[in-house]
């Protein structure tokens, strides 16, 4: 089986957590078997398909709903999504965070036994999963400290379900977990200084590589080069600024690093499958209703 490629997971300005609804099964129409440090909560209301998790290929029905723990390799979900209309819930969340508040607060004892069954993944069956995905689904709107408390929530009824099912996905060695802290650090960087012009040399030296090997380790810990990286930093806190304030798309674009509105453009469209634009207007809608 090939290497998982190390994924590095941002979450959203002002909370500690990453969550996003896609609804686009072109979205990721290529492979992508990756793994990160990060807890995975999935939720898919309706459809059938197969997982790629681990060692395991398993397959759903009516809709799925799973979670993943650390450093478990997966594929995207849209990748073995079988039916013709697609749509996700995904939650990527720090567990050690919340294990470390279980040895203070008894009360996340259960949530702490949840977290230690996601080693190896966990389903959840019949009408649970659509009675805990209506609580995520309902996560989407609100402002982050309720979204951390419905987080917990959603852990919580996860912890109680009866209707649940490992799916001894584990992890192996051929993960480069190794290569994790290094590339962390690469993308601190990136996240301290997006707004302005990187170049791979000078991230080289910050890490005591050269220039060619950087490159070369970068694209072999996570698939991508290091420019299409800083791209995808820049235009997700370009998507945060066209969702929660007014500001022009051209000053957007200057702000996140972009030196040209038509390039900025182009790599929004490429990564969202949209205009930034139309994607202004559909998280607008989406709010309203």
């Amino acid at each position: 089986m090939k290497k998982a490629l190390f994924e590095k997971i941002i979450p959203e300005e002002g909370s500690s957590f990453l969550m996003f609804h896609n609804k686009y099964k072109e979205w990721n129409q290529v492979s992508f078997w990756h793994f990160h440090p990060e807890y995975e909560i999935v939720y898919i209301p309706f459809g059938s398909g197969k997982r790629y998790i681990g060692t395991t290929i398993s397959k759903f029905k009516d809709g799925d709903l799973i979670l993943l723990g650390s450093n478990i390799p997966h594929n995207t979900f849209s990748w073995g999504f079988e039916s013709e209309e697609f749509e996700e819930y995904i939650i990527q969340f720090s567990g050690d965070q919340i294990i470390n508040m279980s040895m203070q607060y008894h009360e996340f004892g259960t949530i702490h036994e949840l977290l230690d069954k996601a080693k190896e993944g966990v389903v959840f069956l019949d009408t649970t999963k659509h009675d805990i995905g209506s609580m995520i689904k309902a996560m989407r709107t609100l402002p982050p400290f309720e979204k951390l408390l419905q987080l917990f929530q959603v852990l919580k009824k996860m912890s109680g379900s009866t209707g649940q099912e490992g799916v001894n996905a584990r992890q192996y060695l051929s993960v480069s977990v190794a290569n994790a802290e290094r590339v962390q650090k690469v993308y601190t960087i990136i996240q301290e200084k997006y707004d302005t012009p990187l170049s791979t040399k000078e991230i080289a030296a910050t890490i005591g590589m050269t220039d060619s090997s950087f490159c070369r380790f970068f694209v072999n810990s996570t698939g991508k080069t290091f420019k299409k990286a800083v791209t995808e930093v820049r235009i997700q806190h370009a998507c945060r600024l066209l969702a929660t304030t007014n500001m022009p798309i051209a000053i957007i674009a200057i702000d996140c690093g972009f030196n040209s509105i038509s390039l900025f453009n182009r790599f929004f469209k490429e990564l969202n499958l949209e205009s930034p634009i139309a994607y202004r207007k559909r998280f607008l809608d989406n709010i309203i209703v």
